[in-house]
């Protein structure tokens, strides 16, 4: 089996959830015995990956090759010209599967199935319309929504990441549930998170950290409310928001608000960090935070578990499929202030059910979601994606 991943992020070129999983998901299914390709598809010229430039992409008509851990061979091409490009690739690897993973590759997978006849899987990383009725996401998000219907009706199969996800898709566009399948993201496990997760987290100010983007659905302005609470049951906690586009100060000026001023020496904004930066903020944390609105998988969510952090989320999408309430972490209402200070607060007072929540997460997350056991779950959905090109072309 060769599968053929169409991407726009890729270690290290990755801006968020969709890079880490997807070089996750590409190393793991190496490993498992699947070839593996992957296509970058990026603009012509300098790109940024987490704030630091990396070399500029591929002219319109060459293409970059380089050979990665796992025997996974990495193709980089620019977004010009690419349909015409990567047809020719293909050619040449004869993959038996097109998985793409943002929707504005669409045009490039159509191809490449109009051309080759190569079934196409998608993976709905996040489902446009509901960042929009859902997440408050600006109107031009509906661009993409209307060229996300199209992939999703051309998709052989359509991979959602959790049942939630699966009601909101079909609620919107019902024609397509015999085709949906839910493969979940996975985590790669390695000794440093282990550490973490076993080592004494008592005896000192507990360090709450939020990571990921800045966007008004990610609960960062819930999150900042909560905080006065939280410093008047336990003065000394500490506040780490990592990630966000620029730096720290940039960060802290555009989200901060002044009456947050009294508190802010136990605030720190990082700004965009390197994935290693990251999870050194992971080993230190005590309790990860995670408030959106609209959380369709929450990678984030497995990265806390991995590292043995007690986690409050929001009880919406792939937060509260994961998570179970009062074992592996505590989930409260989106938008509610209130309730997400008192969950923080319940666990910065509170150190034995910190060590109790996060000892039972890291538990859990290696028994169910590390990739080998989403890679299986994905090989179904391959092979059934090539038992349909097989019957059609018969």
């Amino acid at each position: 089996m060769r599968v053929l991943h169409l991407t726009s992020e890729y270690p290290p070129v990755i801006w968020g959830g969709l890079g880490t999983a997807v070089g996750g998901l590409t190393k793991a299914s190496a490993q498992a015995g699947i070839d593996i390709d992957v296509l970058l598809i990026r603009h012509a010229g300098d790109e940024m990956s987490y704030g630091h430039k990396i070399s500029a992409t591929t002219s319109r008509d060459q293409t970059q090759r380089r050979v990665l851990a796992g025997n996974v061979t990495c193709f980089t091409l620019a977004h010009e010209n690419a349909s015409a490009n990567a047809i020719r690739l293909a050619r040449q690897l004869q993959p038996d599967v097109i998985h793409i993973h943002p929707v504005e590759l669409w045009p490039v997978a159509q191809a490449l199935h109009q051309a080759l006849g190569i079934p196409i899987v998608y993976t709905v990383h996040s489902l446009n319309l509901a960042e929009y009725e859902v997440g408050k996401e600006p109107p031009e998000i509906l661009n993409l929504w209307r060229l996300q219907q199209a992939l999703i009706a051309g998709a052989t199969r359509v991979i959602v990441l959790t049942q939630d996800e699966k009601e909101l898709l079909l609620a919107a566009c019902p024609a397509v549930g015999d085709r949906v399948r839910i493969v979940g993201n996975g985590i790669e496990d390695h000794e440093g998170a282990r550490r973490a997760a076993q080592r004494a987290k008592v005896g000192r100010a507990p360090l709450v950290l939020y990571a990921g983007r800045f966007v008004d659905r990610k609960g960062i302005h819930e999150l900042l409310a909560a905080i006065p609470g939280v410093l008047r049951a336990a003065p000394e906690t500490r506040f780490v928001l990592a990630g966000g586009y620029g730096c720290g100060a940039d960060i802290e000026r555009a989200w901060l608000p002044p009456a947050l001023a009294p508190y802010r020496d136990q605030i720190h904004f990082t700004g965009w960090l390197k994935p290693a930066q990251v999870a050194e903020w992971y080993a230190q944390a005590d309790i990860l935070v995670a408030p959106s609105w609209y959380e369709p998988f929450g990678m984030v969510i497995l990265e806390g578990m991995l590292y043995g952090l007690p986690i409050v989320a929001t009880n919406v999408g792939g937060p509260a499929e994961i998570l179970r309430d009062g074992q592996t972490g505590l989930l409260v209402p989106a938008k509610d202030s209130v309730a997400l200070a008192d969950a923080l607060q319940r666990l910065v007072t509170n150190a034995p059910l910190r060590c109790q929540l996060g000892a039972t997460a890291a538990t859990e997350v290696r028994n169910k979601w590390l990739w080998p056991q989403i890679v299986e779950k994905m090989r179904a959905v391959y092979d059934e994606a090539m038992g349909l090109a097989c019957i059609s072309r018969g």
